[in-house]
């Protein structure tokens, strides 16, 4: 048996039994039970049959000729509306249904003037057949749609998911294999010693005819000459003294002096490359791990509690019926974060079209959860079918500003910005600073704010995508140009922020006339391979504003503590609008450098407000 046909029955037999009903002479509820599964979308000609049938088991004849007009006109009236407007609500069929059965009485009435007495009554049991229809239109397509009894099946790990988690651990276990095999050298051991100077000895010694007198006996002197000569190369300290001992024990110490610088210069080459490629093993490393943790996300995939929210789902396909869009498929998942998200395919039945923040607003209404729309939604809701994407409204809204000015004499700025909110409810506000000025430094700093915002679009972690970010900058890093990186996180949810300075200069929250500076001291990205990224917590409240500046901001300030004049400055600040708010910043310290740019000036502001429920 198809889905939901039991409830179907329980509406052909409400149909027929309700031409068992009689008040006051009349039998109302056979147009109102007719209409109400009219428009819950049973199969209408079973539906018109056994109501049919009721008529003719249980009403008199009178009743059934009455009855069954009042439900043909009604039925070809809502038909009728339905092809001009592509649509037919419930309200609108309501008052068809009460209206085609007091047209009936009327003209009964006008024929049979026996029958006037019954007019005031006819009023009446239209204006029951609109109301009965109204109430009950609603409840009886939730009737249809809801499944409160079906269990619902626990969560398990389909082929794909556990493929991917197959996958991810693999790669995780490789990164840790790499990590094992890192092995950084910074001293030569005593056996690499030994070995530079056996090949001195075969360099030099090996054609000299004092050899078998140096190294006659079992323990020459000239084997500690050589290696404590060795070991003072290693530490970086003068050879003279060591030269001067070599000098006493050897004809040839001048030669021999040459050989051990070159062969302590070309060991000393190889271990730089040695270390080169423990550098690259640990970006691998790096990398295969942020795969593992990208892996392991895809296969947790937001979980379909469409049959739990089944109630919900069918309140919101009823208004959307009601608004004339044509629902082909509903459903609700809920993200690793708890947020919820709404597919819905569907398209409109007429031809006005519908702006999907209409249709956001509606099934916010509906849903009791404010949803927005997808930014990859299209605008409207047209006649063709198409797939449209509702996230759960965040409690924090964010609006930013931004100020610049280049160096004077540059045609580029070496500053590079970005404001991008995510799809998990975050904010992300970045800033990045290519050390020098001109075409080099926006390349640099370009192209590390653009792998930031694909590895956080991809779903990485800020702290990964830096890590990633670093990775390949290490291996594209030229001419020793490096690139600073300012990020700030802000959850729109709980207003926990997350800073990480890598190389940049101090970030201030501006909460009215309290001002704090928050500063960091890692390096910038693309100069080791290997990062220890801090992360600095804050909770932002509403109202609170981040303000994000470039060195060349506080750098050329001209005063002894220039954060503590950049905190006097902002103070000073009350302006609620971030755009104003970044140009009178700007402003401010132009008039500390006698309105000259020096180096590249930046200045983000970003405010966050709390929504109206």
């Amino acid at each position: 048996m198809k889905r939901f046909d039991w409830k179907q029955i329980c509406f052909y037999a409400a149909a027929l039994l309700s031409a068992k009903v009689s008040v006051a002479g009349v039998y109302p509820f056979i147009p109102a039970v007719f209409m109400v599964g009219f428009m819950s979308g049973v199969n209408r000609s079973i539906l018109f049959l056994c109501a049919l049938g009721g008529m003719l088991i249980f009403a008199p004849v009178i009743a059934l000729i009455k009855y069954s007009l009042a439900v043909i006109l009604a039925v070809l009236l809502v038909k009728g509306l339905e092809w001009y407007r592509k649509n037919c609500s419930c309200l609108q069929a309501a008052v068809i249904a009460g209206a085609s059965t007091l047209c009936m009485t009327l003209f009964g009435a006008s024929i049979h003037l026996r029958m006037t007495a019954n007019v005031g009554i006819g009023i009446l049991e239209g204006i029951f057949v609109a109301g009965f229809v109204h109430a009950l239109g609603r409840c009886s397509y939730l009737f249809l749609e809801w499944e409160p009894f079906r269990k619902v099946p626990p969560q398990i790990l389909v082929g794909g998911e556990r493929k991917l988690e197959g996958y991810a651990e693999s790669f995780e276990k490789l990164s840790r294999t790499f990590d094992r095999m890192n092995r950084y050298k910074e001293d030569f051991s005593a056996e690499e010693l030994s070995r530079m100077q056996t090949e001195v000895t075969g360099r030099v010694c090996i054609a000299c005819g004092q050899s078998a007198i140096c190294w006659a006996s079992e323990d020459p002197p000239m084997y500690q000459v050589l290696y404590r000569f060795l070991q003072t190369l290693q530490k970086g300290q003068d050879i003279e003294e060591n030269t001067k001992e070599l000098e006493e024990h050897c004809p040839y110490y001048g030669e021999m002096v040459e050989q051990i610088l070159q062969i302590f210069e070309k060991a000393k080459l190889n271990m730089a490359w040695y270390n080169r490629l423990q550098e690259n093993r640990e970006v691998i490393a790096q990398q295969l791990n942020a795969m593992a943790y990208i892996m392991e996300d895809c296969a947790r995939e937001n979980k379909d509690i469409s049959r739990q929210e089944g109630k919900m789902l069918a309140t919101v396909k009823y208004s959307l019926k009601e608004a004339g869009v044509l629902i082909e498929n509903l459903k609700i998942l809920e993200k690793s974060s708890g947020k919820k998200e709404i597919l819905l395919q569907g398209r409109s039945r007429s031809s006005r079209c519908l702006s999907v923040r209409e249709l956001a607003k509606l099934i916010s209404h509906t849903a009791g959860i404010r949803y927005v729309s997808d930014r990859e939604n299209r605008a409207l809701v047209g006649q063709e079918s198409v797939l449209y994407r509702f996230l759960e409204d965040s409690r924090y809204s964010v609006y930013y500003g931004i100020a610049r000015m280049m160096k004077e004499g540059e045609q580029l700025s070496g500053d590079n910005f970005s404001f991008l909110p995510l799809d998990n409810g975050k904010f992300v506000m970045s800033l990045s600073d290519g050390m020098g000025c001109g075409v080099q430094a926006c390349r640099e700093s370009e192209m590390v704010i653009d792998l930031l915002e694909k590895f956080l679009e991809a779903g990485f972690h800020p702290e990964t995508a830096i890590r990633m970010m670093n990775s390949a900058m290490v291996t594209h890093g030229e001419n020793n140009l490096f690139s600073t990186v300012d990020v700030m996180q802000a959850d729109l949810d709980t207003g926990q922020c997350e800073f990480y300075k890598i190389g940049a200069s101090a970030t201030f929250i501006k909460r009215g006339s309290q001002i704090e500076c928050i500063t960091g001291d890692d390096p910038p990205v693309g100069v080791f391979s290997k990062m220890d990224i801090h992360t600095i917590r804050r909770k932002l409240e509403n109202g609170d504003f981040v303000i994000m500046v470039s060195d060349g901001v506080l750098d050329h300030l001209h005063v002894k503590d220039a954060r503590e004049a950049m905190t006097d400055i902002l103070r000073s600040l009350d302006t609620k609008n971030p755009d104003q708010m970044a140009k009178q910043i700007l402003e401010r310290i132009l008039l500390f450098t006698g309105g000259q740019a020096k180096d590249d000036m930046t200045v983000l502001t970003a405010g966050i407000w709390e929504k109206e429920s």
